[in-house]
């Protein structure tokens, strides 16, 4: 039985006797594969639309709030929004997202990949869609059900350049610029009917995997799975639109469990949402395709 551990001289010794047969070189890739993956790797965007705020020990979550705006606020248990009308200071009580992983030891032995670190890594990228998707649960609350919200955009005939515009203007009827639009990547179908003088798209796949599709007329467009295909959301500038109030950041301990010989970590995170101004949100619902 070949021994899982090897010196880099048997190693050496291994590569040199396999790559002179075509069967040895088969033997070679495979052992230099990564994975296959039901999905590629989520890449988390909510931190990039609203303000991060890092509270230090035993700071309270209050922030002072413009008295003619609505504010909307994720509930203490993490689920449903509710918007703030009257006073000019929000406050709130963070709620924890986690993610439990547990991996048998057996898989291990049986992976040709470190499995441990790859599980771990799905871990974190758990506790960024968990995170985004109580920043979209809060700006769909403010841009369509907060009081005083903007008029709802809609399009049968997908998402059109009217239909972008309104968005635009609903917020600059505010002297609120649009500072990103959000969507799910259905939508980029329709972006690519737009002339190379609207829509300027990022052609390096590295980049567009962490959903940053491009700029339309000049305002960055990025994408997520999580959100409802033929949604598409227009923020304002993060430090004026909304927080994420961190307690205590994406932090980890062991969690095994030795009665089933499983590895596993628990992954968590203390942090409250909080859309500042309900007004720096525009929504638009498409459905069709442009033609």
């Amino acid at each position: 039985m070949q021994p899982r551990t090897m010196s880099q001289n048997q190693i050496d010794a291994l590569i040199a006797k396999n790559i002179r047969t075509s069967e040895g070189r088969h033997v070679i890739g495979q052992s230099l594969l990564e994975p296959f993956k039901l999905g590629r790797d989520y890449m988390s965007i909510g931190r990039k639309v609203m303000e991060v705020d890092i509270l230090p020990v035993g700071a309270p979550i209050w922030y002072d709030k413009d008295p003619q705006f609505t504010a909307v606020v994720i509930g203490e248990d993490g689920t449903v929004p509710y918007e703030v009308i009257k006073g000019e200071r929000v406050y709130q009580d963070p709620f924890t997202i986690a993610v439990l992983v547990r991996v048998p030891v057996e898989e291990v032995a049986y992976r040709r990949f470190n499995v441990l670190d790859r599980e771990q890594k799905k871990g974190r990228i758990e506790m960024g869609k968990e995170e985004d998707r109580k920043v979209f649960a809060a700006l769909m609350a403010a841009g369509t059900s907060a009081t005083g919200h903007n008029t709802v955009v809609t399009s049968s005939s997908g998402l059109t350049k009217r239909t972008v515009l309104d968005l635009i203007a609903s917020l600059a009827d505010h002297n609120a610029p649009t500072m990103a639009m959000l969507m799910h990547p259905r939508q980029h179908t329709d972006l690519m009917a737009f002339g190379s003088n609207d829509f300027d798209p990022i052609t390096r796949l590295e980049v567009r995997k962490t959903g940053y599709l491009g700029d339309l007329y000049g305002i960055p467009v990025r994408t997520s799975y999580l959100m409802t295909p033929g949604d598409v959301i227009a923020v304002s500038e993060p430090n004026l639109t909304g927080v994420i109030s961190i307690r205590i950041d994406l932090d980890q301990w062991d969690s095994p469990d030795p009665q089933k010989l499983h590895y596993g970590w628990v992954f968590f995170e203390l942090l409250s949402v909080i859309v500042m101004i309900a007004q720096d949100v525009a929504v638009a619902q498409v459905t069709g395709k442009v033609s």
